[in-house]
């Protein structure tokens, strides 16, 4: 669409809208005043009207009372026909005080629609003021109709001349306004196309003038915001072109460092290969020696356990005490083997588990008996609940529990105290033991569960 047809679009636009406001507002204030005008005539006309038939009623009064009073329906007859006579009055009627109508007369061509008619009813007084009766005067709407159609003339005439003067108005108002809209409709158009160094005439101090000083204005900061633009896009240009060059130094680097990464990274596949190859290795070695070591264990336990049970004889005290040292570095080995063990089939996967139901009361009085030092005079509290079951794989619950206890009797000084604890939360029991030791660091708490690691005994007592 060319800016020609679009202006006019916008100028016919306008022009219909301002034509249509005036031609709206003169029909209805013409409307609004002919209604005025019309309400009002016709309300002058029935005083006039009205009037009129009290004149003549107040005129007439002298001359129906006799025959009111007489009842002398001839003579009112005659006097009603008399009075139907007159070009403005169609029907002519005379009532009794008690309203009962004596006479009537119409005109014999009168064919006119009762509702039409203007009926006027006047009441007939004597000389002291009473009321003889009254009389009924209808009027031909003809006066009314003529006096109705002229006013109606009238004011068409005046409305057409109204409107035709309200047109010429808005055209001449139209293209007055409408001129200097014009152009600021043009120069917007051309500062659409890039002539940011055009500016438009100030010709009034209206709202129009105002709008015309803020184009200019407008103007004047478009191109100041295009020349600011245009600076800082060459000057991003610039910095964009030393960012591309950097990122060109950094890729050629980036890609000697991936390739650096890619061969660290083979490096250290083939290392972790090799490590688990070595704990492959170790496990099965440890697996291969724990088994080989404890088969002559196994007999060597056996052996102290047949001496120690005298069957063959009474053992002299001094040697007692060395075979039951034996004896425990015996079992203590044999643990150790087994941890060992438990350990590579756990690494391997192999570990098989069989839980059973434990009375825990029962199981912990065990676990004491076995490992209880009596040479440090400890006071063991047990506060586990004597009907408590665990469902769990006997022999590791067995070296759980006791790998805890020993490492509480161990580091609790002579005569301190061990409290163990159990309670049910929910489908599980919660398990405490408690000491009067030196305790555990806390920055090597998050290392207690790594394997083969222990707290260093110089400061802390093992």
């Amino acid at each position: 669409m060319s800016r020609l047809e679009s202006f006019f679009r916008f100028r016919v636009r306008l022009n219909f809208k301002f034509l249509a406001a005036m031609f709206i507002l003169v029909v209805m204030s013409s409307a609004a005043f002919g209604w005025f005008f019309i309400g009002r005539e016709m309300a002058f006309l029935r005083s006039q009207l009205e009037a009129r038939a009290r004149f003549v009623a107040d005129s007439m009064s002298l001359l129906l009372q006799e025959g009111i009073s007489f009842s002398d329906r001839s003579r009112l007859q005659r006097i009603a026909e008399r009075m139907v006579r007159d070009e403005d009055v169609v029907s002519w009627s005379i009532f009794d005080p008690r309203g009962e109508r004596l006479a009537q007369s119409t005109k014999a061509q009168a064919s006119f629609d009762p509702q039409s008619l203007a009926q006027f009813r006047q009441p007939l007084k004597d000389e002291r003021g009473g009321t003889i009766g009254s009389i009924e005067i209808s009027f031909s709407p003809d006066k009314l109709k003529r006096r109705m159609d002229d006013l109606m003339k009238d004011i068409l005439y005046t409305a057409l001349g109204v409107i035709g003067a309200g047109i010429l108005f808005t055209l001449i108002f139209t293209r007055l306004f409408l001129r200097p809209i014009e152009g600021l409709v043009a120069a917007t158009e051309r500062v659409a196309g890039g002539e940011l160094s055009l500016s438009v005439p100030i010709q009034s101090r209206d709202e129009i003038g105002d709008l015309a000083k803020a184009f200019n204005q407008m103007t004047i900061q478009l191109r100041e915001s295009r020349e600011n633009l245009e600076k800082k896009v060459e000057e991003r240009t610039r910095e964009l072109g030393e960012k591309v060059r950097e990122l060109n130094r950094a890729k050629t680097a980036a890609l000697k460092m991936l390739q650096d990464l890619e061969a660290a990274k083979q490096e250290l596949e083939k290392a972790n290969r090799e490590l688990r190859e070595m704990d492959e290795t170790k496990l099965k070695f440890i697996g291969a020696a724990s088994h080989e070591l404890k088969t002559p264990l196994t007999a060597i336990k056996a052996n102290i356990d047949f001496i120690l049970s005298e069957k063959e004889g009474k053992i002299p005290d001094h040697l007692r005490s060395y075979l039951l040292t034996i004896q425990r570095n015996t079992n203590r080995i044999q643990r150790t083997l087994d941890h060992m063990m438990d350990l590579t089939r756990i690494k391997l996967g192999r570990l098989l588990l069989r839980p059973e139901p434990i009375l825990l009361s029962e199981a912990i009085s065990e676990f004491i008996r076995e490992i209880q030092p009596l040479d440090k005079h400890l006071t063991i509290v047990s506060e586990v609940p004597e009907n408590l079951y665990v469902q769990a794989d006997r022999d590791g619950f067995h070296d759980i529990f006791v790998n805890l206890l020993s490492n509480a009797f161990k580091f609790t000084p002579n005569g301190g105290q061990v409290l163990i604890r159990a309670t049910r939360k929910g489908e599980t029991v919660l398990h405490a033991i408690q000491d009067t030791g030196i305790g555990i660091p806390r920055d090597k708490l998050d290392r207690i569960f790594d394997e083969f690691y222990q707290v260093e005994t110089g400061k802390q007592g093992g």
